[in-house]
């Protein structure tokens, strides 16, 4: 290996140097032996073009750092130093190493990710915000996992690490389909059954393994933000919010145990009280807030 070309033990399908699309075509040849394989790229297509429930971009937010966004906050990244919990937020030094590798200019991106249903990363906030691209970055880079796993191996091991990193990268106007394919369909048991909506979209964003967005607002005027204000993007640019079925009903039973006179704890009474400010901030924001949940071979929405 010279650095200009990658370990044989990579996919040489999905590691390709070719585009986006020209890997899906090649995976799904591979695959054409296999009875379901047709059926569920098929089904997985249909699934993430659909303008109901189809592709689109979040970020995962706490509940402080909602109340400070709503009505008329702006969405800081850490460059910015936003203040949570009391406390400046900033940039690390992993936060700085990712960005060099990725050819970043950290303090005018901020990260989301691509969902289909679900409720996004819950581990970086219990709230999802559904975005509007064209009010934030109509065309923004995406990248085809969590840009911290450059800081690990294979990436550091290799002689050439931006040979892997770029081939790794798409465009939302071109790729985000077909990334979203070869990241779906190999994942799949195309001997056994045709896959249902809710596998793809649990396959999409599974826990903190997902498609990374880049997104790079216009610092200058415009609708969404008319005096060219810094940062990333404020009520006009998100769509919807999105709420886990889990926090409401650990919510909703602490609001019967609280009127049937029982004590709660400290800590449940705050937290309890934090999202009942939410909701009233969401409300008077006219903020459409939806609880999601997945079933089989679609979504409830309530």
């Amino acid at each position: 290996m010279n650095g200009k070309t990658l370990p044989p033990s990579f996919d040489p399908i999905y590691f390709s140097a070719d585009s986006w699309d020209d890997r899906v075509v090649q995976w799904i040849d591979s695959t054409k032996n296999e009875e379901f394989a047709d059926d569920n790229a098929r089904v997985v297509r249909q699934v993430l073009s659909d303008p109901d429930s189809g592709l689109v971009v979040v970020v995962n937010i706490g509940t402080e750092a909602l109340l400070k966004l709503l009505p008329d906050g702006r969405y800081l990244n850490l460059y910015e130093r936003p203040e949570v919990g009391g406390k400046r937020q900033e940039e690390s030094a992993e936060r700085k190493r990712v960005d060099s590798a990725m050819g970043i200019h950290g303090p005018d991106v901020y990260f989301a990710a691509l969902a289909l249903g679900g409720c996004g990363i819950r581990f970086y906030g219990e709230y999802c915000l559904v975005l509007k691209l064209e009010r934030i970055d109509a065309d923004p880079q995406m990248f085809d996992r969590d840009s911290y796993d450059v800081l690990l191996p294979p990436f550091t091991e290799l002689p050439n690490p931006q040979l892997l990193i770029q081939r790794l990268i798409g465009h939302w106007s071109t790729d985000r389909y077909a990334m979203t394919l070869m990241k779906v369909l190999p994942e799949l048991d195309h001997q056994r059954n045709v896959v249902t909506t809710g596998t793809v979209s649990e396959l999409v964003l599974k826990d903190q393994e997902y498609i990374e967005i880049h997104l790079h607002p216009a610092r200058d005027s415009n609708d969404s933000n008319p005096q060219g204000v810094k940062g990333g993007f404020g009520r006009d640019a998100i769509a919807g919010l999105r709420e886990s079925p889990d926090e409401v009903a650990v919510a909703t039973r602490l609001r019967e145990r609280y009127d049937d006179g029982l004590l709660l704890t400290d800590l449940e009474y705050q937290w309890l009280h934090r999202r009942e400010c939410v909701t009233r901030a969401v409300a008077a924001a006219k903020l459409p807030s939806r609880v999601v949940t997945q079933h089989g071979r679609g979504y409830q929405w309530k």
